[in-house]
């Protein structure tokens, strides 16, 4: 036990080192949710062992097998205060939901939080069942309790699922503590460019409150640039036309900020893009053009502003992100789509953790039957 203390204090401080290096290279990155989660997962696993290791009866101070069933044990200790911190977030959820629909109209778009808190709550429970009933209502009756089927089966299945819980927690917790600076953090005030995200206009081409927002956070920026440096900047508005759009969403918002005080030869659209990739990816095709060493800012939504800095990462673009405000009900919802972005845009990362935790797994179950 104690050299397992001893390794998880140095892997979590190798870890918050690593973490410290990251931030300073971008706070846009996937690899600083990972390492949040991973120190977030080390740093409770080092508590539970600490706790075990002293308030153990004597006589199992030096047995193997009480150490194994440590660490068995933890995956289910941390899920279980887990998910009272979660589903208390999930009640949350759906009660900004509920909010939204009212505000808005009743969809399914409107109610994924409440979906999500739903599945969460109720895949958390189906596995504690399958990891407390398996033995006593299949394998006992079966007659299996002492057969390497049993060890495996009820050894694997549950602390798998087990270990992916912990995995998508500790990756939840780390992608909104870094939403959360994320939203918080100013550029500094020696930008040449600000792109602005596009996303839906009104049948007319006016702009919606959550883009009209977005829009309004660059030009207060713009302003607080130029009196803080007196260093001006100019605006790509950038989004293209929707089947159900009258103009381009880039045109819309141009129009927008040359009505709020913008010179014409300070806006230039960008009207070809369809998702946020394309928004940075031919925002910097153009600034590449004018000047390709300016320095960028970009304004969105502020629960937006992660996997918006993701992708512009992943085009090249070393842009700092500025966070438009929406309304509260609206916030929930829209970190949810945005978590799954997110996990979208690593599925090779998941599918190695799955493998991982799946070998790891049958040697636990492997040990366990060698000791009994």
């Amino acid at each position: 036990m104690i050299y397992i203390m001893l390794y998880l204090c140095i892997t979590t401080v190798i870890m918050a080192f690593a973490l410290s290096k990251s931030l300073k290279r971008t706070i846009y990155s996937y690899t600083n949710i990972g390492l949040i989660g991973s120190i977030l997962f080390h740093g409770v696993f080092l508590i539970v062992t600490f706790h075990y290791l002293f308030t153990r009866p004597t006589f199992e101070g030096d047995s193997l097998l009480f150490a194994y069933q440590s660490i068995v044990a933890f995956p289910r200790i941390f899920s279980y205060y887990a998910v009272f911190v979660i589903m208390f977030i999930c009640l949350l959820l759906g009660i900004s939901n509920i909010s939204l629909m009212k505000h808005e109209r009743v969809c399914l778009q409107n109610a994924l939080s409440l979906l999500v808190a739903a599945l969460y709550v109720g895949g958390t429970f189906a596995i504690y069942f399958i990891a407390d009933k398996m033995m006593s209502s299949v394998f006992v009756p079966l007659g299996l309790a002492d057969k390497p089927l049993f060890i495996v089966l009820n050894t694997v299945i549950p602390l798998y699922l087990l270990l992916m819980l912990c995995y998508f927690e500790c990756i939840l917790a780390g992608s909104a503590i870094m939403g959360w600076v994320a939203a918080r953090a100013v550029p500094k005030y020696d930008k040449d460019y600000i792109i602005i995200l596009g996303c839906s206009i009104d049948k007319r081409g006016g702009l919606f409150p959550l883009l009209r927002g977005r829009v309004n956070k660059a030009i207060r920026y713009a302003w607080d640039q130029e009196i803080a440096s007196g260093k001006p900047l100019k605006y790509i508005p950038s989004g293209g036309q929707g089947p159900n759009e009258v103009m381009s969403e880039g045109s819309a918002m141009a129009f927008y900020l040359l009505t709020h005080g913008a010179e014409e030869y300070e806006v230039i659209p960008e009207k070809a893009s369809r998702n946020t990739y394309e928004n940075f990816l031919f925002s910097k095709k153009i600034i590449d053009e004018l000047n390709p060493h300016a320095k960028v800012a970009f304004a969105t939504t502020n629960y937006h502003i992660l996997r918006s800095g993701i992708l512009a990462q992943r085009v090249g673009l070393n842009a700092e992100g500025i966070a438009g405000d929406t309304k509260w009900y609206f916030w929930p919802n829209g970190f949810v789509r945005e978590f799954f972005g997110i996990l979208a845009l690593e599925k090779k990362v998941h599918l190695w953790v799955a493998a991982i935790m799946a070998v790891v797994c049958i040697i636990i179950a492997i040990v366990q039957f060698s000791i009994m």
